[in-house]
């Protein structure tokens, strides 16, 4: 073979073989992008600040967040991935997106995160698991909650007692006023809440009413002036009214065919005071109440003593007592002290004419006190001020003498006072009383 020829022949071979290696090695070369998909959204709404988040990717890679997201987690591998955003404030994400650059530089597309929304309204009170009201009296549980998410917090009950209630901020109310308030506890209530972000949060606790059920009208007290509103910061306490039982024979005062009348109850001679229906004076309070009489229920009387016959503090007692908002027309009933009598005013109680200043001086061997009435409706209010200047007669001044302090009675025999001297009580120098409901034990 010429010489010549068969070097050409192993060059042409050579070059052949250079240039399909040569196309193999181009061959080779990654230009494919991943592609990511979301495999679990961010729950919407949600408290937690840093949630979590899985999206997917057919490649591994470097991960670059877009939007108001981001995450310390920069790394994707093939297959699901998990990572979690940092710390984000309250408010709704709409922009966020995640992308994966492969090692060969090719990008996913962005992706776009399902919009979600952050919502870390808490709630920060906690009512009792063992809460408890007495049968008549008024209860309040006050739900707060700690949030920097702005927009309207709406309220529900669920498993709650018939008349309980919740308010717009929140404040649950409730008065057991049936005996089957009584018969149905306890209770399982559940409070919920949900924010403007749809955000649900719920709160549980067991509920029990305690006490017998005792059929009258229930009055509430509130610290200070409450003739023209009610402040429920202000609220004290519940007494439930006394009541005869003239049905069943019961007579008041002396002689056995003495009707039930509120004068009768109180029963004054020898310049004192001889309760029929109500509790037993003592010596060193003033001793407060409420009086239905058995046939006119819708009625009530107010009843007040300081003393007792034959072992009384001696000492003078100045009180003020207004009254207002009356659906019947009240008088003086019972005014045992004639030298101090209480005086109706032509003014300077309110909305009507229907004011009381009482001055009351007794000794050592007498009683004093009196009965105001009938109050009616339900929006009757009696102010009685014990303290301070008069506001009748401002050249008076107000006091209880020597008398520890006021002390209220309800009917189902329990009592508590309004004393400077016991830490336990609500101490006030004022006080305002007026109806809150009527307790039905038939039902």
């Amino acid at each position: 073979m010429n010489k010549v020829l068969y070097i050409i022949i192993i060059s042409l071979f050579s070059l052949t073989i250079f240039s399909c290696s040569e196309d193999k090695e181009e061959s080779t070369t990654d230009t494919t992008a991943p592609v990511i998909a979301e495999v679990t959204a961010v729950t919407t709404p949600t408290n937690d600040t840093t949630p979590d988040y899985t999206f997917s990717s057919s490649e591994a890679g470097t991960i670059t967040y877009g939007g108001s997201c981001t995450s310390s987690t920069t790394s994707a591998s093939s297959g699901n991935n998990a990572i979690t955003f940092s710390t984000l404030s309250n408010g709704t994400y709409d922009n966020c997106t995640v992308m994966v650059t492969d090692n060969a530089l090719n990008s996913s597309s962005n992706l776009p995160v399902s919009t979600f929304t952050v919502d870390n309204t808490t709630i920060s009170s906690s009512a009792s698991d063992n809460a408890t009201v007495t049968f008549g009296q008024s209860y309040q549980y006050q739900l707060t909650t700690s949030s920097t998410y702005s927009g309207t917090i709406t309220y529900s009950l669920s498993n709650e007692p018939d008349n309980m209630t919740i308010s717009a901020s929140g404040l649950i109310e409730w008065t057991p006023s049936k005996k089957s308030d009584i018969d149905n506890s306890p209770y399982t209530i559940t409070i919920t809440l949900t924010t403007a972000s749809g955000f649900v949060l719920t709160e549980t606790y067991d509920f029990t009413v305690t006490g017998t059920c005792t059929t009258g009208n229930v009055m509430s007290i509130w610290a200070g002036d409450q003739r023209t509103s009610t402040d429920s910061s202000k609220f004290i306490k519940n007494i439930t009214a006394y009541t005869d039982n003239a049905s069943s024979g019961d007579v008041c005062g002396s002689g056995d065919n003495k009707d039930c009348t509120a004068a009768n109850n109180y029963y004054f001679h020898s310049s004192s005071v001889d309760l029929t229906h109500g509790p037993t004076p003592t010596a060193t309070t003033g001793n407060v109440f409420f009086y239905n009489q058995y046939d006119n229920t819708t009625h009530l009387y107010f009843f007040y003593m300081f003393g007792v016959s034959g072992n009384s503090v001696a000492d003078t007692i100045k009180i003020d007592i207004f009254t207002d908002n009356n659906s019947s027309t009240d008088a003086v009933v019972v005014a045992d002290d004639n030298a101090n009598e209480i005086g109706k005013q032509s003014s300077g109680c309110g909305s009507s004419d229907a004011c009381y200043k009482g001055r009351h001086a007794y000794n050592s061997a007498n009683s004093d006190g009196g009965v105001i009435g009938p109050f009616s409706g339900t929006n009757y209010r009696i102010f009685v001020d014990l303290g301070g200047t008069s506001t009748i007669d401002n050249s008076s001044t107000l006091t209880l003498g020597n008398l520890d302090s006021f002390k209220f009675y309800s009917k189902d025999g329990s009592s508590f006072d309004l004393s400077d001297n016991e830490s336990d009580w609500y101490p006030v120098d004022n006080f305002t009383v007026g109806y809150n409901t009527t307790l039905d034990c038939s039902n």
